[in-house]
């Protein structure tokens, strides 16, 4: 995790500085920004690939392309393959190179090119064009405001508000839809005038004016194959996703809960590496069914399994942990794993989203008796 923010328009390095500080935790390893007369932008990064050979945010050949990244790009070997074929020259071996030659080789079409998951902001100076865009399903988090001429963006919401110009008023329709889906609908936040880049969106700004658009939308395909070429189809995916997402110079864990999510996951992950699996697991008591279901897995493909069993003060807690979760957030106890985790491994991969996906939840119809 790593984290982004910026200005463009009238620029305190003051503001950029307070913005860049309050994200500290989502970049811990490094931290850095470009300014230029009316643009500024800053990155905190997480090391996880290249680990000295970039420092943030990073540039083209002539420095007149400039990027900041929250993410990855998991087929960026191939694309650099394709770049270098086609002149571009690389200083670094990170996939966020990879971005700014993708930019230049393809402009705004680069965004298609791109297997990941990311928020990303690119200043082009010969332009003076700021492109800012987020991955296909909106796994990366991107913010943005507009205080007169002046575009304010960041991965999270805190970071906005650290511009004082910026007013904080809550948003109550935004906040009664929350609470009715449980979740903020479209571009809406909790707060007016605080917007969220829509996942598979970009915004560009140029000469004073803002085009938003999308450069992908999920299309429904009509197919009449059977149920096993699906189900191998599934296996060929999620095979692929996770030897993608374990390309790491950090070691990496994986969230078990004992579902077929999660579980999957790690079952995935096994296939592709020899060395033995980290996992963590978190409940509420010694015999809570997911410590079991957990360790069941666990067992099966032999990882060195973790379960933490919380007794804190959860009320305590609820501050710290809604800090750090930036939006209303249902279930905050993640936090717990995370800190978990933390102690072993430095990047975790979850099941999370596959109930969403594949109609995992059980709905049952409530009846409710007048009073």
């Amino acid at each position: 995790m790593c984290g982004i923010c910026g200005i463009l328009g009238e620029l305190d390095k003051h503001v950029l500085d307070r913005m860049s500080e309050v994200i500290k935790h989502r970049g811990p390893d490094d931290a850095g920004c470009f300014t230029d007369k009316g643009i500024g932008i800053c990155n905190r990064r997480l090391s996880i690939i290249d680990l000295a050979g970039r420092h943030e945010p990073v540039h083209n050949e002539d420095s007149s392309i400039w990027v900041v990244f929250n993410g990855e790009i998991y087929n960026f070997m191939e694309l650099r393959e394709i770049l270098e074929k086609a002149g571009h020259r690389f200083y670094t071996n990170s996939d966020m190179e990879v971005i700014i030659h993708s930019y230049e080789e393809w402009n705004l079409n680069c965004l298609q090119k791109f297997n990941g998951m990311f928020a990303v902001a690119i200043w082009d100076s010969k332009q003076k064009r700021l492109l800012i865009a987020r991955d296909r399903t909106g796994i990366k988090p991107l913010y943005y405001t507009n205080v007169g001429d002046t575009f304010i963006f960041a991965s999270e919401i805190k970071a906005i508000v650290q511009d004082d110009r910026v007013k904080i008023q809550p948003d109550f329709d935004a906040i009664h839809q929350y609470l009715n889906v449980r979740y903020f609908p479209s571009e809406k936040t909790p707060f007016l005038n605080i917007k969220k880049l829509l996942p598979g969106h970009f915004i560009e700004i140029k000469d004073g004016k803002r085009r938003t658009g999308s450069y992908w939308t999920l299309r429904p395909v009509k197919s009449e194959q059977s149920e096993e070429y699906y189900v191998a189809q599934l296996e060929r995916i999620l095979q692929s996703a996770l030897k993608r997402h374990m390309i790491s110079d950090v070691p990496i864990g994986f969230y078990l809960s004992g579902g077929v999510d999660s579980s999957s996951v790690v079952y995935f992950a096994e296939k592709n590496t020899k060395a033995t699996l980290k996992t963590f697991c978190i409940g509420f008591d010694e015999d809570d069914d997911e410590f079991k279901d957990a360790q069941l897995v666990a067992d099966e493909l032999g990882t060195e399994h973790h379960n933490l069993v919380i007794r804190k003060s959860l009320l305590k807690d609820f501050p710290k942990m809604i800090w750090y979760a930036d939006t209303p957030k249902r279930n905050l106890y993640p936090y717990y794993v995370a800190e978990l985790a933390r102690k072993h491994v430095k990047v975790v991969l979850t099941g999370l989203g596959a109930d969403e996906l594949f109609a995992g939840y059980n709905w049952k119809p409530r009846t409710m008796s007048p009073k």
